[in-house]
């Protein structure tokens, strides 16, 4: 090569000949690699693999093996003093020179060393220099350039002569180096470069820089996450880990930690540790990051618990029994929510648990609103990660239309979304399709957009046009669907001037009000009362307007144009279009005064307008001062129940219901009532609840037919159905002036108010007297409930006809839910009372609002114009109707078979008032429940019942009958599912109310438990079943609210004393029939809650000697005197299951071997004693009810006493084979049960067969199997046998029988709630073989 084409001087030519010329260069070249020192890059003939082979065999056939490897290593070393050629070897600087890439630049791969290293040979005393090379440099913060490069080298190589050395240098570097980025470099490359042998020495230097550098541990923890840990070394690092978690102050290390703990290397114990551990630890404090730090920390340990779920079944199942161990609501975080939200969206399979688990802890009270309050105010970023997952999740438990505390949380979620979810219109899209695809949930989601539109209308603005396409499918909306959808598109069209749906609204509104469909009609009546709701929300800057006298609903005119004129002309419009109508004008009263009531702004203007024309149209169609025509229809007409004083009026007035309802004019007295209700809002509304200006009215007379009832025979039909038309207009008319004036705290108002609370009594007991005496078909008026079908005509209630004389029934009727709540609470009722209560359910008669709670605030005392006990038993059986439709306190499940009016959706807000307003009159309340109960206890003990039937005096059955509704008023008022998610301190307010043997408690445990000690004392006030059962419930309220075992135990006696006693109606009669046996059923399943199997046991054993004196059909038990012969099934089928899951509890309380025995031994018992009582009582509903219940418990037998028989067949032989003898007894009754289905035909029976003969078998050859696992096969013999009916005899063969007899049968017993459940485990038989 020639000087002038090398283009270098010949000084530096001869040096780098030098160079060359070194074993170092020779070796390698020979070997394929071209040494170059910088900046030139190291030249490569062939790859990595065959150069290191090469090399490798070059250095081994030397002659002068192994000085020549020294020889090799100290040129490297003299090369190397220079640092610029030791950083050019130990970087990637060599590059492949092929034909291939001559075009184009080369491809950089491998370094010198690394090269070098791969030579076994080699490594040891490469790795001393290159490591103390490392060292130094560290030592002078100058490593940081380095060190990457030189972990490189060293990772991954096929072979590692010393391991323990470079393991020990790794270390030594570690605690040298200071710089932060060096150590990072080196714990991130040890996994790469230390072998399994040598993780202790790493280990323990890498847990003592955890606990000392905080700033290194997601380096650490992701390193030791891809180390080979042994268990006892994961366990260790996974409680320092555990413990560091709890106090780190930076949230973004979070991730590391999770991807740690939750690698998959836990089982199912140590994993509960660890999820506990992370559940307390994980917390992201705001004052110690930022908002971008939080965020991605959150979503990215979410993240990483993700991916632990998805690849460890026991992480799983640990953060499921974390999450389900919470037992009261402040157990629960708002990361459990955040965890179930993360399962949720793993598999459909984890879909079902965590829709399981969410529905049961709602309906526990333990998974409340406030917790997903924290929930969207910690994790958003979450939340708004998985917001698919949310919104599949929220869907899915608005489905479970059963149950309102769930569709409550799931309504809550969904308000909370709108308010932190940034894309609506996917939540509005979801919400629709979930609403109008699924027809139990449309009432709900429309809730849900109220609620939000309420909060916050802009919220919805965006989506006006999507909310009116809502319009298109109202055809198959109920009523109350309609209201919700057009309050929604109103308020979107006319609260905003710019709306894009105004004009479209307005055009809507007017063609359904002149359209000839009523149905349509009704949607105008509707959509335009909502309209107008929206267009007076103002207030008025204008001065006040003068309005002339006369005003009526066509003075538009007087209003200035804008909002206020359109409204006008609505209401203007509606009235034309409803004159010939009268339950459409009726339906349109009511709807205004809805809307007046609940606006929070009204215009004044307008306000005043509205009321001189309604109060004019009242005036001028409804009062009079004369009778006109004083005799219509053979019926002479006289001005009634004034209760005004002479002095009170300038001039007399009346109420003109006879003159029109029998005069048959144009005006219809069926609008009376509304319109007035109307005017009384508007007059409240305008003088801030002062109705002084309207109470001339409360007292004025009617004018009202005259009649004798003792006469009322004689009378035509026509004149029979006009005095009851009259009477009907009254009632309502009098239940409406109660509406209005009961929240009025005038003392001269009081005692008429009063007043007309006992004639409203006396009216609806004057108007059944007549239908019982008259015995006409008498078809009611048409007023505005008729509307409430929303039908599309005039629906009507149908014929009510004559309540029929008492007769003689042989079975009363099974069906009672025709029957008004009131009416079921009743011991069952005879034939004339629920004639009676059938008859004034039927009647249009107005509902009486919750104002009249207020009327409980009167004293006690006898008199007309006084708050006495007939007028306080009325009262609260209307406010306990009302109470349960608003607080949602009894749970109805909705079904495709409900009406549509009973799908009414729970009102949060209207629920809380009403709350708020009981606990207002609450301490009167309670001391007119003190007043009934000492009037009770004073004279119950000279009027209790004996043997020959006493009959109570008239006016304490008045005091037992409100004593009962009493306690029906408060347990409605504590069940309001309000209680369980917020109100807390309203509930413990109420509590100290009721409360009166510890009124100073602070804790809510405390109080409950001072209010149920409080009602215990009670008991010996409940001389009817239904006033016990009434009391019973209340405690049972109280009862739901905490776990405490003093409170179950209270409840427990209870219900024993009650069932002990014998109880007999007003008559004296001993009690019988549905009620009555469904009343004892509910008192058994709360005495057979948490028994021990021995005393389930010893009740068994009492109950075989007692049925002996069960021979007439009057014969009661010894020990539970409400039970004879024909109602004993109740009791039967209570204890079975009973036995179940007393046994099922007992088993999972971690017993011994010997304890386990003894608990079958009394289970195998008690079925021998209950197959000893179905032999004796033999009826139908015994014999099925032991069938029944003893599927449950073999199949837990089988479960888990059998495996328990074989392991201690050896150490406890006797005691197993007792045990399986005495199953034995009950068992082969069953088979005989089996046979006595077929014999008699019974399809009850024959039904369960196959189960109960699959599971007898299952039984035999698991018996089998042990005896065949402990060596004594011999001792098992198996055959035939014969068929026998129940009674021990062999059964002929075809042998068959007609039905049995069931005189001995009550057929009236209540459905057996638990019965059929059973079926479900029974189908899994298989799954025991």
């Amino acid at each position: 090569m020639s000087v002038k084409r090398c283009g270098i001087s010949v000084g530096s030519q001869r040096k780098k000949l030098c160079v060359s010329e070194t074993y170092f260069h020779k070796c390698l070249r020979e070997s394929g690699l071209i040494l170059k020192h910088p900046p030139e890059k190291c030249e490569a003939s062939e790859e990595t693999v065959k150069i290191v082979r090469n090399l490798e065999k070059t250095l081994k056939n030397h002659m002068n093996y192994p000085r020549n490897v020294s020889e090799l290593l100290s040129d490297f070393e003299k090369e190397c003093k220079d640092q610029n050629i030791l950083q050019h070897y130990v970087f990637l600087n060599i590059v492949r020179i092929t034909d291939e890439n001559c075009e184009g630049s080369p491809r950089v791969s491998q370094s010198v060393v690394r090269i070098l290293l791969s030579i076994p040979i080699l490594q040891k005393k490469l790795t001393d220099y290159i490591f103390n090379k490392a060292i130094d440099l560290a030592a002078l913060n100058a490593c940081g350039p380095w060190i990457q490069k030189i972990l490189k080298c060293f990772s991954g190589l096929d072979q590692i002569v010393d391991p323990q050395k470079i393991a020990t240098y790794l270390i030594n570097l570690l605690e040298i180096a200071s710089e932060k980025p060096v150590k990072l470099e080196i714990i991130t490359a040890i996994p790469d470069i230390i072998g399994d042998q040598e993780l202790d020495n790493v280990v323990t230097e890498l847990s003592r820089i955890l606990r000392e550098d905080l700033e290194l541990v997601p380096a650490i923890l992701d390193c030791f996450t891809y180390l080979s840990l042994s268990d006892e070394q994961y366990s260790q690092l996974q409680q320092k880990a555990l413990a560091i978690v709890k106090n780190i102050p930076k949230c973004m290390y979070y991730p590391n930690f999770v991807r740690f703990l939750l690698s998959g290397r836990a089982n199912e114990g140590s994993s509960m540790e660890i999820v506990q551990g992370l559940r307390d630890g994980l917390g992201w404090p705001t004052s110690l990051a930022s908002p971008q730090e939080i965020a991605t920390s959150q979503v990215l340990t979410a993240a990483a618990i993700r991916n632990s779920m998805v690849g460890s079944k026991a992480v799983v199942n640990a953060w499921l029994k974390v999450v389900s161990n919470c037992k009261t609501d402040t157990d629960h975080k708002p990361i459990d929510f955040i965890i179930l939200l993360i399962l949720y969206s793993t598999s459909e399979d984890k879909e079902k648990l965590v829709e399981t688990l969410i529905k049961k802890q709602v309906k526990l009270n333990i998974l409340k609103e406030p917790l997903i309050n924290n929930v969207f105010e910690n994790f958003e970023p979450v939340l708004k990660d998985q917001f698919n997952t949310l919104i599949r999740l929220t869907n899915s438990l608005m489905r479970i239309h059963s149950e309102p505390l769930v569709i409550s949380l799931a309504s809550h979620i969904y308000v909370l979304m709108f308010s932190h979810a940034p894309d609506r219109q996917t939540i509005v899209a979801e919400l629709l399709h979930v609403g109008l695809y699924n027809k139990e949930c449309l009432m709900n989601t429309l809730v849900i957009l109220n609620n939000v539109a309420a909060k916050d209308m802009g919220l919805l603005k965006p989506q006006s046009l999507q909310m009116l396409n809502l319009l298109d499918y109202t055809d198959k909306m109920s009523l109350n669907e309609f209201k919700a959808v057009v309050n929604i598109v109103c308020g979107l069209a006319y609260s905003y001037e710019n709306s894009v749906i105004r004009d479209d609204m307005h055009m809507i509104i007017r063609k359904q009000l002149g359209t000839s469909r009523l149905k349509v009609k009704i949607q105008g009546i509707i959509s335009g009362v909502h309209a107008i709701k929206y267009l007076i929300a103002k207030d008025d800057d204008e001065p006040m307007i003068d309005l002339p006298d006369d005003v009526s609903y066509g003075f538009t005119t007087l209003l200035s144009t804008g909002d206020l004129r359109e409204a006008a002309e609505i209401i203007e419009f509606i009235s034309r279009s409803t004159s010939n109508h009268p339950d459409m004008t009726a339906l349109f009263y009511d709807e205004m005064s809805d809307v007046i009531s609940s606006a929070t702004c009204v215009s004044k203007n307008f306000l005043a307008w509205l009321t001189d024309a309604a109060t004019n149209d009242l005036q001028q169609n409804f009062i009079v001062d004369s009778i006109s025509k004083p005799r219509i229809k053979n019926l002479k007409l006289t001005m009634q129940y004034c209760l005004n004083a002479e002095g009170e009026m300038d001039e007399v007035i009346a109420i003109n219901i006879g003159g029109i309802a029998l005069d048959e004019k144009e005006v219809n007295v069926a609008i009376l009532s509304p319109l007035f209700r109307l005017v009384a809002t508007l007059h409240s509304r305008q003088h801030e609840g002062d109705l002084s200006t309207i109470d001339a009215l409360l007292g004025c007379p009617v004018v009202m037919p005259e009649f004798d009832i003792d006469e009322i025979e004689e009378l035509d039909s026509t004149s029979v159905s006009g005095v009851l038309d009259c009477l009907i207009h009254c009632t309502n008319w009098f239940r409406e002036l109660l509406n209005a004036f009961a929240i009025q705290n005038d003392a001269n108002l009081t005692p008429k108010i009063l007043s007309r609370v006992q004639q409203v009594q006396e009216m609806e007991s004057l108007i059944l007297n007549i239908l019982v005496k008259a015995n006409i078909a008498y078809k009611p008026p048409v007023c505005a409930f008729n509307v409430s079908g929303y039908t599309g005509n005039p629906a009507d209630r149908g014929v009510v006809k004559p309540a029929p004389k008492q007769k003689p029934q042989k079975k009363p009727a099974h069906n009672d839910t025709v029957l008004p709540e009131t009416a079921k609470t009743q011991p069952t009722p005879n034939a004339p009372i629920k004639n009676k209560l059938e008859t004034i359910h039927k009647l249009p008669l107005r509902e009486l609002s919750l104002d009249l709670l207020n009327l409980l605030n009167n004293e006690l005392s006898d008199g007309m114009e006084n708050l006495n006990m007939k007028s306080l038993k009325f009262l609260l059986m209307c406010l306990n109707a009302n109470l349960e439709k608003i607080l949602i306190s009894k749970v109805k499940r909705i079904t495709f078979l409900s009406k549509p009016e009973d799908c009414v959706a729970y009102d949060a807000k209207k629920a809380e008032e009403c709350a708020k307003t009981v606990n207002e009159v609450l301490p009167k309340v309670m001391s007119h429940l003190e007043t009934v109960t000492t009037y009770i206890g004073r004279n119950s003990s000279e009027n209790s019942q004996n043997k020959s039937g006493f009959m109570y005096p008239p006016d304490l059955e008045e005091y037992l009958t409100c004593l009962e509704y009493m306690y029906i008023f408060l347990t409605t008022y504590f069940k309001w599912i309000g209680f369980r998610n917020h109100n807390i301190a309203l509930f413990k307010v109420s509590l100290r109310t009721v409360s009166k043997d510890n009124p100073d408690a602070v804790s809510l445990k405390e109080l409950l438990l001072g209010v149920s000690k409080y009602l215990q004392k009670h008991e010996k006030y409940c001389l009817q079943l239904s006033t016990a059962v009434s009391l019973i419930n209340l405690m049972k309220t109280f009862q739901e609210y905490s776990s405490s075992s003093i409170l179950v135990k209270i409840l427990r006696d209870m219900a024993k004393n009650f069932l002990s006693q014998q109880w007999k109606t007003f008559d004296g009669v001993p009690e019988k029939g549905l009620v009555f046996n469904q009343s004892v059923d509910k008192l058994f399943q709360i005495y057979f809650t948490n028994n021990e199997v021995i005393s389930l046991k010893n009740l068994a054993l009492q109950l075989n000697t007692e049925i002996q004196n069960l021979k007439g059909k009057n014969d009661t038990l010894e020990t539970f005197k409400c039970i004879n012969k024909s109602n004993f099934p109740i009791l039967y089928r209570n204890l079975g299951t009973a036995v179940h899951e007393a046994a099922k509890t007992r088993l999972n309380q971690g017993l011994t071997n010997a304890e386990h025995l003894d608990v079958w031994k009394d289970v195998a018992t008690v079925l021998k004693y209950m197959s000893d009582v179905a032999k004796t009582l033999d009826n139908r509903n015994n014999l099925l009810a032991f069938f029944k219940k003893s599927l449950p418990i073999l199949k837990l037998f089988i479960s888990q006493g059998v495996p328990m028989m074989e392991l201690n067949f050896k150490t406890r032989t006797q005691e197993v084979l007792e045990v399986l003898k005495i199953m034995q007894q009950s068992t082969r009754f069953l088979q005989s049960l089996c046979c006595h289905a077929r014999i008699k035909k019974d399809m009850a029976l024959m039904s369960k067969v196959p189960y109960m003969r699959q599971m007898l078998e299952t039984l035999v050859y698991k018996v089998k199997a042990v005896l065949a696992a402990n060596n004594c096969s011999e001792a098992f013999w198996m055959g035939n046998l014969k068929n026998k009916d129940i009674h021990g005899e062999v059964i002929a063969t075809q042998a068959s029988q007609g039905e049995e007899s069931v005189d001995d049968c009550d057929e009236q017993l209540p459905e057996d709630e638990s019965g059929d459940s059973d079926d479900g485990d029974v189908n899994s038989v298989s799954d025991i073989i």
